[in-house]
């Protein structure tokens, strides 16, 4: 590909990268022949540009999905435009977001006909207000600081509430106006979710499309697709989505000057709020196999006399009616599933349900009947991720990291943790964050563990300790990055998509192994299903998950040449487990030691070190 050749005179201090090249030509190759291609590419490739360059130079329309906003900022505003200048050419390419993430006029116009008393306060307006009266996009993204969720909810309308094509604002709906953009596109980029919500629309014939019809998908971060497929596949049913539809459904009344059924709103408040009170436990997830039936069916019948009462009056009360049914169905299929592939749980303010498997579904929905499809990730466990997505078939690609771990990182497994395990964990921790002067992002498996944890650090050590929850993801981020020496504590999504390159993230401590909690409903569920059909759950879908978890935890090590640092996994098992060795085997290939005194010479010598593993 002559483009690839042209990049060392776009790139300062380029380097060819074999692997990258074949995957662009494993790219070319699916998209010419119209085949979907699995791809695993080691942090360092270059996938991005591999995947854009053959897709941009094949003449078809293609859509990138990727899984965090992230990714997205950094194909538009860095990989695209090398891209470009590679190919020596502009390129059309459109950004598409969900309708939450957009202004809507219609919502604005309401606000002030009916009072600005919703926005919250003079405070508020005064931030806002301006940019409102300004804005050329109306996203969310332009403004300087994060609006609260009651206030968002207020300007914006995600799907449940857009009147779609018979919006009087519709010829200058922000949100439409975007799709319009990308209808012209060459390279649409999105996110895994709204590519799910277009298939949706696109089974049920729906004119409303998200995205523009298109030839190709990429979807980059492809580890994440079969549990954003299984949420799309599923429902939630929240207290607070329950009250915002009753709030709704009083004002869309009122504007239209149409009786409700008296105390609608309180009603159907109280009965959510009644069903969930017999089933949500106090924290975290719990399976549900019956529901409170007479409970259930009040709130049923409740959004049922909402739907019946201003059904055929106007069009926003017909949205309004359609939003209220569809929550009725989605609750009547938890109290009732139609299939055994469904699990039904709950948590704190919500009633959940979602399929066991997805992979027939896609299979039918999507890889039969959609686009040539490429996948891509840094982790994609092999024979795992095509069982789970139905692509058996599908091409493979694979190729390891160009970085050098033997001599940029460091494995750290001590043999053995004291008890008690939280108190022992965490002053490890704090050991090891000494040694590496501050520089770490930690990495736990559970809110518990992130609280013992950060309150041990801010109480032990002068570094800079940040924690999640306590600000936006990508403003920590930030502050990881600029403020050297501070210590960043998170679980959940910062396990995945965490790019801090050079001495911020010099050391690397995972808690324990990932492997999901056996009582979680989806995780329960999945197990059961493998064994009814002959399988091993903790062979065929445990490990296969913790490994795939850990393996990207260990992925925001080393994210340049020139990093140097030291990953900890703070769980023996590695070494009294069968499974141990393999875990190994799917990490890059690096020093293993089990002595603290290991690490601290990793941190005072620049020399790097020689293959070892402990005895």
């Amino acid at each position: 590909m002559d483009a690839f050749g042209r990049l060392a005179s776009v790139i300062p201090g380029y380097e060819h990268r074999d692997d990258q090249l074949a995957l662009a030509r494993a790219v070319e190759g699916a998209l010419a022949n119209e085949e979907h291609l699995l791809a695993q590419a080691g942090t360092g490739t270059g996938k991005s540009l591999a995947y854009l360059i053959p897709a941009l130079e094949s003449g078809r329309r293609v859509v990138v999905a990727t899984a965090t906003k992230a990714l997205q900022e950094q194909l538009l505003t860095k990989d695209v435009p090398l891209a470009e200048a590679a190919l020596g050419r502009k390129v059309r390419v459109a950004v598409v977001k969900g309708r939450q993430n957009y202004l809507c006029r219609r919502r604005v116009e309401a606000i002030q006909l009916n009072g600005l008393g919703l926005l919250g306060g003079d405070d508020v307006l005064e931030r806002v207000l301006p940019w409102i009266e300004t804005t050329q996009s109306g996203d969310r993204a332009e403004l300087d600081e994060e609006p609260t969720a009651a206030l968002w909810s207020e300007l914006a309308v995600g799907s449940d509430r857009c009147l779609g094509r018979r919006c009087p604002r519709v010829t200058t709906c922000f949100a439409e106006t975007a799709r319009s953009r990308a209808a012209q596109a060459d390279l649409v980029i999105a996110n895994h979710a709204l590519y799910f919500a277009d298939l949706a629309l696109r089974e049920n014939g729906d004119g409303a499309r998200v995205l523009p019809d298109h030839d190709a998908v990429v979807f980059d971060e492809a580890h994440k697709l079969e549990e954003t497929a299984a949420s799309w596949l599923g429902a939630r049913i929240t207290v607070a989505g329950v009250r915002r539809l009753a709030t709704d459904a009083v004002q869309a009344a009122a504007e239209a000057q149409v009786q409700l059924p008296p105390r609608a709103d309180v009603r159907v408040e109280g009965a959510v709020e009644d069903l969930l009170r017999a089933i949500a436990p106090p924290n975290g997830r719990r399976r549900l196999r019956t529901l409170p039936r007479e409970r259930a069916l009040v709130l049923i019948d409740e959004l049922e006399r909402i739907a019946q009462a201003v059904w055929g009056r106007s069009d926003e009360l017909d949205a309004v009616a359609a939003r209220a049914r569809k929550l009725a169905n989605d609750v009547a299929t938890c109290l009732e599933p139609p299939t055994p592939n469904l699990v039904v749980w709950s948590e704190p303010g919500l009633l959940a349900y979602a399929p066991i498997d997805v992979a027939e579904r896609l299979r039918d929905s999507l890889w039969s009947e959609g686009p040539t499809a490429i996948l891509v990730s840094a982790t994609l466990e092999h024979g795992f991720v095509e069982r789970r997505l139905g692509l058996e078939h599908a091409d493979r690609f694979d190729a390891d990291s160009p970085f050098d771990f033997r001599t940029q990182a460091l494995l750290y497994v001590p043999r053995r943790v004291a008890e008690p395990r939280d108190e022992a964990v965490a002053a490890e921790v704090e050991t090891l964050c000494r040694l590496s002067r501050g520089r770490a992002l930690v990495l736990t498996t559970s809110y518990r563990m992130l609280g013992e944890i950060a309150s041990r650090l801010r109480e032990q050590l002068s570094y800079e300790v940040l924690v999640q929850g306590e600000a936006p993801r990508e403003r920590l981020l930030e502050r990881f990055r600029a403020e050297t020496d501070s210590v960043l504590v998170a679980t959940a999504t910062f396990w995945q998509g965490v790019d801090v390159a050079g001495e911020s993230l010099s050391l690397l401590v995972m808690d324990k192994l990932p492997f999901a909690s056996p009582g979680d409903p989806l995780t329960e569920a999945r197990c059961e299903r493998i064994v009814e059909r002959g399988g091993d759950w903790f062979n065929d879908y445990a490990l296969p998950v913790a490994t795939l978890q850990l393996r990207q935890g260990f992925g925001r090590l080393v994210r340049g040449h020139t990093d140097r640092g030291v990953a900890a996994v703070l769980d023996p098992r590695i070494y009294t487990r069968a499974y141990g060795e393999h875990l190994l085997e799917a990490l890059p290939s690096c020093p293993l030691v089990d002595d603290l005194a290991a690490v601290e010479d990793f941190f005072s010598a620049e020399r790097p070190l020689a293959r070892t593993a402990p005895t």
